[in-house]
């Protein structure tokens, strides 16, 4: 730093200086002994310096030192010296510097320093701190030499190494890029060999899952086969089907089962074969509109398990109208009480009298809450027309229904029942076009079955709940079974790509077949349970049937007067009563005849307590007859012939001339009949034991003429009649009335 202080203007100063003062000459002498450059020898000489005399060796700038300075390289020999030169300097160079170093004036002051040279020129500065420095360099060199040298020892030790680093980095090197070389074919290799053993792996995983799907589907594949099959003819026949479904949950509501059964299978099968139009001929409407667990629900619920109970419910689950129900014995209201629990729950059964109505059905119809409307007469309330009529007015997102001019929130939820206790009532045109009119009229066979059911929890009520809890698992079985089919469907149609792809899909299927299989097998199961159950049922089923005749019995008695009305459950009372109270019995069979026996005693008392007594015998002979039927031991016919004897025989030609014309054809009637079971004609022989008697005293003319024929042994028949112990008494009663009606009464 100290030489490039110099500059060249500052050299020319000096350069210029006639006469060089002392402190210029003494630095000079220290460049010329740095530069190993003559000297004059050595006297002694006084310098003027910092105004003071100071004695020292004389100087050699007029001899030497002055060319130095003149000279025209003179600072680039300085700095020349300083970069390359310094490290030559050697002791006895710095020895000969000590003096002029270390030069202090009288007063103590350094002599040899930057800032006493300065005074004399700026150049003079740097050159007398560049001396010292150069000094200073050589005593510090001596110390760091050494290790200078150490250090080039070190450092070619540290080279040699790093070429033995190059050269085992090289040989790394190459055999990392061999290792590479190699590691890239093995990983190549590796990756072949994992690539092929994941193939292998898929496509042993795809034969399995194959192999399961095949498995899964199997089961399905008869049933789908035979399915595709009939599905080309269901579908040209569905058109009708559906039409002829629509027509009867439209139009049959307010019929009895024979007058569905003929509207379905006649005028509407006619009508559609007329048009053209395919359909199934011998369809069953239950199974096309409804499926068996739904029906098995309906059960639980407390819906009678006959045909005619069947259809309507299907009526008052899928007609778009609201159910009108005719329901004297009560059946739909319990049913629809069970189904609907929100109607006790959040009170919402009314009568047409009730006080607010209006404001009754308001918060029910914007909940969405079920309603039940009870003893409905001939009319419905104008109130409810628009509710029938399901005049509905959207407001943006809102559904509103106008009452007596009052806008009501509506929801779709919403679900009215309506019944009617009357029997027979007489609703206008207009009510049936607004609602579906269901006629939930009490069958017999209905009857049967719920008496049967209603026996078996008195008499064996483990059986009963065992038939209870059957009926549930059924249900719930027969339920998930068809879910497991749909989700099996579902799945099969929403497959996306292969399906032996879908991991998933085939986890689904095996567990649907597994599920499937665990269904059937506990359908299978309680199939058997069911025929078990109801073996040990059908041995009370003489019961059951004897108390359905009985009340239909009781109910026809209406016909004859009004006041006979008798409600089911003061009929169940009396079934409930013959069940408590009579003798009680180890064989099953003499259990059931002793109850038939008390049941039957029990309602002919009843009855016959409140009835007139002009209409008695009538009850009498109509429960008999109706028993008897039920029994298989007479026909309707035979009923018929009781009844009418010879009203629809046309015979002119009387054979037998004692008797008169109305009197032949009744003998005619019967003669020509077979009673009961039997083929042969048992009153076939009469006429012609008649026509050949002549006298009065004759056995047929003798009976015939008789005061009291009824109690006359019958002439060459009686053996017979009393032979017959089932219909004995009625072939005696049907040839008195026919003989002799006027004391046919008496003969009852």
């Amino acid at each position: 730093m100290a030489v490039k202080s110099i500059q060249p203007k500052d050299i020319n100063e000096l350069k210029g200086m006639r006469n060089a003062v002392d402190t210029t000459r003494l630095i000079l002498d220290t460049i010329n002994l740095l530069f190993i450059k003559p000297l004059v020898p050595v006297s002694q000489k006084s310098l003027n310096i910092l105004k003071q005399e100071i004695p020292f060796v004389a100087d050699s700038f007029d001899e030497f030192t002055k060319l130095t300075l003149i000279n025209q390289n003179f600072l680039n020999n300085l700095m020349d010296f300083s970069q390359n030169e310094k490290d030559n300097i050697n002791e006895e160079t710095v020895e000969l510097l000590e003096p002029y170093l270390t030069l202090k004036a009288p007063s103590g002051d350094d002599v040899f320093t930057g800032d006493v040279a300065a005074k004399a020129s700026g150049a003079l500065r740097g050159m007398a701190i560049w001396a010292a420095a150069m000094s200073d360099y050589y005593k510090a060199s001596k110390i760091v030499k050494p290790k200078l040298r150490l250090l080039e020892i070190k450092n070619a030790s540290l080279q040699e190494a790093m070429a033995n680093l190059a050269a085992a980095e090289a040989e790394l090197k190459e055999t990392q890029e061999l290792k590479a070389t190699l590691k890239k074919k093995f990983d190549d290799q590796m990756a072949e060999k994992n690539a092929l053993q994941e193939k292998a792996a898929k496509t042993r995983k795809k034969m399995d899952q194959a192999n399961r799907l095949i498995n899964s589907l199997q089961d399905n594949k008869e049933r789908w086969i035979q399915n595709a099959n009939e599905f080309k003819s269901l579908k040209q026949r569905l058109v009708g089907d559906v039409a002829k479904a629509c027509a009867f949950v439209s139009y049959c509501g307010p019929f009895n089962s024979d007058f569905r059964a003929k509207l379905v299978g006649e005028l509407f099968n006619n009508d559609l074969n007329g048009r053209g139009i395919p359909t199934t001929n011998d369809m069953e409407l239950n199974k096309f509109l409804v499926d068996d667990a739904t029906v098995g629900e309906w059960n639980l619920q407390g819906l009678p398990s006959d045909e005619l109970s069947i259809q309507n419910g299907i009526m008052v689950t899928r007609s778009s109208r609201y159910p009108l129900m005719i329901d004297p014995q009560g059946q739909a209201i319990s049913w629809i009480k069970r189904r609907e629990r929100e109607l006790v729950e959040r009170d919402c059964i009314f009568t047409l009298n009730h006080p607010s109505l209006k404001d009754a059905l308001k918060f029910p119809l914007m909940e969405g809450y079920p309603v039940l409307i009870e003893q409905i007469e001939n009319e419905v309330d104008p109130l409810l027309d628009p509710i029938l009529e399901k005049q509905i007015i959207v407001k943006g997102r809102n559904k509103l229904i106008k009452i007596a001019d009052t806008d009501m929130d509506y929801d779709d939820k919403f679900r009215l029942y309506m019944t009617s206790r009357l029997g027979n009532p007489h609703f206008s045109p207009e009510l049936a076009a607004k609602a579906t009119i269901i006629d939930f009229t009490v069958t017999q066979n209905g009857l049967e079955q719920q008496l049967l059911g209603r026996l078996i929890s008195k008499e064996q009520k483990s059986l009963e709940e065992q038939l209870t809890q059957l009926q549930e698992e059924v249900t719930f079985n027969t339920k998930t079974l068809q879910n497991y089919e749909q989700m099996l469907l579902d799945r099969l149609a929403n497959a996306q790509g292969s399906l032996l792809d879908d991991v998933e899909l085939i986890d689904v299927l095996a567990t649907i077949k597994n599920k499937s299989k665990e269904v059937n097998e506990k359908l299978a199961e309680g199939k058997e349970k069911r025929v078990e159950i109801n073996e040990k049922r059908e041995a009370f089923r003489g019961v059951a049937a004897r108390g359905a005749v009985l009340y239909f019995c009781v109910v026809e008695m209406i016909k004859v007067n009004w006041m006979y009305n008798t409600s089911l459950q003061q009929f169940l009372g009396l079934f409930d009563w013959s069940i408590d109270f009579s003798p009680k019995a180890q064989l099953t069979k003499d259990r059931v005849a002793n109850i038939t026996q008390w049941l039957t005693r029990k309602v002919y008392r009843y009855i016959n307590r409140g009835i007139f007594e002009k209409d008695k015998i009538m009850f009498k002979l109509m429960m008999c007859l109706k028993i008897l039927i039920k029994d298989g031991k007479l026909t309707n016919a035979d009923v018929n012939v009781l009844l009418k004897a010879g009203g629809g025989v046309d015979d002119k030609q009387k054979l037998v001339s004692w008797l008169d014309q109305k009197t032949w054809l009744n003998l005619k009637a019967i003669s020509m009949h077979s009673f009961g079971n039997e083929r042969s004609k048992f009153f076939g022989s009469v006429i012609e034991r008649m026509k050949n008697e002549t006298k009065v005293d004759d056995p047929w003319r003798s009976w015939y003429n008789s005061n009291d024929p009824e109690n006359v042994p019958v002439p060459d028949l009686q053996e017979k009649i009393n032979a017959d112990q089932n219909i004995g008494h009625f072939l005696h009663m049907v040839l008195v009335r026919s003989l002799r009606e006027d004391r046919t009464q008496l003969a009852c």
